[in-house]
Formats: C-alpha cells, sequence, structure tokens
C-alpha cells in the first residue's frame, strides 16, 4: 500500500519536480493518520474511471469509489454517465460509507450536487431573485418544475396575473419564476411566476406614470364597464372614464353608449401614480354642442328630436348628443291645457319643434310643439267675429261666470254680468256642465288666449221703468263738488278676474259687427246694452 502511494505521488508529480524518500514517507504517514467518517464531505481528484465507477484520490489511505448511480441527479444512460468525469478532475464527494476491515470508502457526487442545489435554492429564496426553470408535468391544482435537479411545486393561482383553466400549455415551457416558500427539511419548493409578472407590471407601471401629462391623448381598450363609469386598459394600467365624462348626451346607463371591447381616444384629466389611478375623458375630444348651438339653430327653426325626459314644466328633446332642448308645457299645444307633459308626449317619441330661444352662455334651448302647427286662436278670430252667435256646452260654472267650448280645447268665458240682464248671485243654481248655452261673441283676444262671450245680449231687453226727471247737470266746481260715482266707476270696481285673468271686456266690443244669419239680435240693442253697461250718458243741454 505504501508503494502504491509513493507511485501515485510520483504520479502526481509535474515534470521538474523531485520527490525524495523522506517526503514520500511523510505524505504516507499522513495518510494513515487521515481517518474518513460517513457524512464529511471532501475534494478529491479522480484517478480512473472504471467499469463500476470512479476512483478518487481522497488522500486517504485507500482511494474512494463513486458509483455511477451516486454521479448525478439527472437521469442518464451508462455512456454518459462515464464521460461526466475524466482523470485529473477535482470533484467534491461526500462519504456515505466506510468499510473498517477492507478500508474502501464509498464516495456520493450526487448528495454533494443535492445540496449544493438546495443552497443555491436558499439564496434565490433569501434574495427574491428569479431563476427559470422547466415545467416538467401537469399535476393536480398546478404544475411541477424542475430547479437545479429539486422538484418544484407551483400553484395554478401563480402562474399568471388571471387564473388559468387549462394548465397543459405549460408542460414543457421554460418559465421565470420566484422562490416563495422553502423547506429543507421537507424537501418542499413552491415557486411563484405571478411574483416575477407583478414585479414586472410594477416597474412598467411607474415608467407608465412617469410618461402620463393631463392632457394627453391616449388610446385603449374598454375592458369593463359600471354604473360609475368604464374602464380603459393603456397597457401597464387602466384609466377611469367617469359616466360623466363620456360624451355630451344623456343616457341611463353608460352600456348605452359604451361597450367592452370598444377601442377608444381619450384625454388624460388626472394621475395619480401613488394611488395607481389615471382620470380619462372621451367627451373632451368632441366639440361643445352648446359653442356652434346659435349658428347651427337660429330662432324659428326647425328641428327634430327624441324626448328623453318629462318633468312636471315640460319635456326635454335630445336635438343632438349633449344638446337638449325644453318644450314648456305652455307650448306643447294651442288648445289643450295639460296638467303634466305626459298627456301630450311620451319618453322616446321622435318630434319635431320650433326654436324659440337659444342662450349658449346658459346652455339653454327653448323649443315649442304648437308652433309646429297653424295658431288656432288666429284662425278663431276670423271665425267669429264680435257679434257672431254660437252655440256651446257649458264646460265650467264658477263665482264669476260660465265657460263655454266654442271649439276643442277652446273656451270662452260668460261673466256674471253678462249672463242675464238681472244681477245673479249663483250661476251654479241656474246653469248645469254639459248643458248647451248660446252666447255672443264680444271679443276674442289671440294673444291671450281670451274670449269674452255675452248671454244677457240675446235675451229680450227688460221693461223700461218709469222715467224720473232727470236733474240739470252742474257746471264747474259745483258739478266737481256734487260729482257721486257714476256706473263707470262702480262696473270697473266689481270687475273680478277668472282663473287665468280674464274679465268681460266690454270695451273692445265692435259696435258695428253684424250678427250672424238667422240671430235675433239687434244691432241697436247691443249697442245701447254696450253703452248702458260701460255707464256712458248721453248729455243733455239744460
Amino acid at each position: 500500500m505504501e508503494e502504491k502511494a509513493i507511485q501515485v505521488s510520483e504520479a502526481n508529480l509535474t515534470p521538474g519536480q523531485t520527490f525524495s524518500m523522506e517526503e514520500a514517507l511523510q505524505e504516507t504517514e499522513a495518510r494513515l493518520e487521515k481517518r474518513v467518517r460517513p457524512g464529511q464531505f471532501l475534494t478529491g481528484k479522480v484517478v480512473l474511471v472504471g467499469s463500476e465507477g470512479v476512483a478518487v484520490d481522497i488522500g486517504a489511505k485507500t482511494e474512494g469509489i463513486i458509483p455511477f448511480n451516486e454521479l448525478t441527479e439527472k437521469p442518464l444512460p451508462e455512456e454518459e454517465l462515464k464521460a461526466l468525469l475524466k482523470p485529473g478532475d477535482l470533484v467534491r464527494v461526500q462519504v456515505i460509507k466506510v468499510d473498517p476491515e477492507t478500508g474502501q470508502v464509498l464516495l456520493s457526487r450526487k448528495r454533494v450536487e443535492a445540496t449544493e442545489h438546495w443552497d443555491r435554492i436558499r439564496e434565490l429564496y433569501e434574495k427574491g431573485e428569479p431563476v427559470t426553470v422547466t415545467v416538467k408535468e401537469k399535476v393536480k391544482g398546478g404544475v411541477i418544475a424542475d430547479l437545479d435537479g429539486v422538484s418544484a411545486f407551483i400553484p395554478a393561482s401563480q402562474l399568471d396575473l388571471k387564473r388559468i383553466p387549462n394548465l397543459d400549455a405549460y408542460v414543457g415551457q421554460q418559465i421565470l419564476v420566484k422562490v416563495i416558500e422553502f423547506n429543507r427539511k421537507k424537501g418542499r419548493v413552491l415557486l411563484s411566476r405571478r411574483a416575477v409578472l407583478e414585479e414586472e407590471q410594477k416597474r412598467a407601471k411607474e415608467a407608465f406614470f412617469r410618461s402620463l401629462q393631463p392632457g394627453q391623448v391616449v388610446e385603449g381598450t374598454v375592458v369593463d364597464v359600471t354604473d360609475f363609469g368604464a374602464f380603459v386598459n393603456l397597457g401597464p394600467v387602466d384609466g377611469l372614464v367617469h359616466r360623466s365624462e363620456i360624451t355630451w348626451g344623456r343616457f341611463n346607463h353608460p352600456k348605452e353608449v359604451i361597450h367592452k371591447g370598444q377601442k377608444v381616444r381619450a384625454q388624460v384629466v388626472s394621475v395619480d401614480p401613488e394611488k395607481g389611478r389615471v382620470n380619462l375623458s372621451i367627451k373632451a375630444l368632441i366639440p361643445d354642442p352648446w359653442t356652434t348651438v346659435a349658428e347651427k339653430y337660429p330662432v324659428g327653426s326647425r328641428v327634430r328630436g327624441k324626448v328623453v325626459g318629462l318633468t312636471q314644466f315640460g319635456a326635454f328633446v335630445e336635438v343632438e348628443p349633449g344638446l337638449e332642448g325644453l318644450i314648456h308645457i305652455s307650448e306643447l299645444s294651442w288648445t289643450k291645457r295639460p296638467k303634466h307633459p305626459s298627456e301630450v308626449v311620451k319618453e322616446g317619441d321622435e318630434v319635431e319643434a320650433v326654436v324659440l330661444r337659444v342662450d349658449p352662455a346658459e346652455r339653454r334651448l327653448s323649443l315649442g310643439l304648437k308652433q309646429t302647427q297653424p295658431d288656432p286662436w288666429q284662425l278663431l278670430t276670423e271665425k267669429y267675429p264680435p257679434g257672431t252667435v254660437v252655440k256651446g256646452k257649458i264646460t265650467g260654472i264658477t263665482d264669476f261666470g260660465v265657460f263655454v267650448e266654442l271649439e276643442p280645447g277652446m273656451e270662452g268665458l260668460v261673466h256674471v254680468s253678462e249672463l242675464d240682464h238681472g244681477r245673479i248671485e249663483n250661476p251654479a243654481a241656474l246653469f248645469k256642465k254639459g248643458e248647451e248655452m248660446e252666447v255672443v261673441v264680444l271679443n276674442i283676444d289671440p294673444v291671450e288666449q281670451r274670449i269674452s262671450l255675452s248671454r244677457k245680449r240675446l235675451l229680450p231687453p227688460p221693461p223700461p221703468k218709469a222715467e224720473e226727471e232727470r236733474p240739470r247737470r252742474a257746471k264747474g266746481k259745483e258739478a266737481r263738488g256734487k260729482r257721486k260715482p257714476g256706473p263707470r266707476r262702480a262696473v270697473k270696481e266689481e270687475r273680478r278676474e277668472y282663473e287665468y285673468g280674464a274679465v268681460a271686456e266690454y270695451n273692445l266690443y265692435d259696435a258695428s259687427a253684424v250678427p250672424t244669419t238667422g240671430a235675433s239680435v239687434k244691432l241697436g240693442d247691443l249697442y245701447g246694452d254696450l253703452l248702458a253697461s260701460l255707464g256712458l250718458e248721453e248729455e243733455k243741454t239744460s
């Protein structure tokens, strides 16, 4: 054995080196004194690659043997195993077994390799460094990947930012992962590709936020639509288009004007890198329709639109997206007096209207629906001139008079003073709603939409009273001092307005008008009654 040790030592000499007997003996003694224990890690030099394994000089009395199945953790064929090491290579090994009788030492390179791999995995885990692994197979709940010969588990939830239903596509792929859990004793290693993607996403977001500025125009795809707006994917981040910034027009839900998957252009309103928020506006890139409303829709022009809202005071009509006009309830019909706009139009109706007023500064557009039809009140003045006798149905009775319908939706007032020659305290006691009444037209005001009628002008005049001697009219100061309230003043004080301000307009009565054929009213009688109602008297010379 000593001779063999000397031969090995001589074989290890480089050219030019000398080796004395004394040095050889010292080396031999050192080998004899060196004790090899199982579990010990040693570094040796490959001496021989044989048929059963690799002989390694570890500085002991005898060379250690590495069986081929202890060379590596990789499942390689025998030819490749024999080619892994060659004489002269330094190799780190672990002592598996020492035979005290023969002195044979069994070594393992595979265990050292595994320890080195675990040490590297621990280092990757502690430093949080990413590493490339190969996915070997799909298992329940995830996949198994090879990390330097160690089988590591990647849960399905850690494969991507979103859960992947089909994991087969990952088998055989090389992916970049991070070690998120490490337990050497249990041989447990958990990997995550998602952690790498999140870190990449974070860096991309930070760079993207640095590049964004308010007012900048960006393009993206709508990824979600909610009650309060739409989210647009800009690449690294999603921007929010609030519902008030989607369009100038009106809508109930953003889904009515924008949909998922739609490509949009928007303007950056604000950027908040700390909270990771980007506020966008789509309508900022669309001209405000109120800036050109006066030129496009001058007063008197006709427009078409859709009824988009009804309120107690009128109907809102969308002329174009973002441009709405109001049809006031008084502008819906010439003849009807609706209590609510829904009696004339319904939400969703397409209507034509006339522009009545435009105020771009206040963003107001006044429209009229009734103006699209001829004004029946103008026609009424031609059809029923003063003095015309007509029959109409009583539609309402009040303390101050009776309403009579001349045309559908067009009513006139017979003032209480025009019902009869005598005073009537309670018109409801004499007349009933729905009955017909024959009346004479006194006046029609198409602007104020008022009709003054009279019944008493068609009644026989009352019998004349006995004439009394009229006193001579005083003159000058005497007249002014003795003057008493005349009939005209009394009539004026007793006038009473009805519900929309109308009064019996006697002073507008046209005395030259001639009643229609068959009327029983004499022009002289009408003229006389009119003068009497106004309190006029003929002056008599004394």
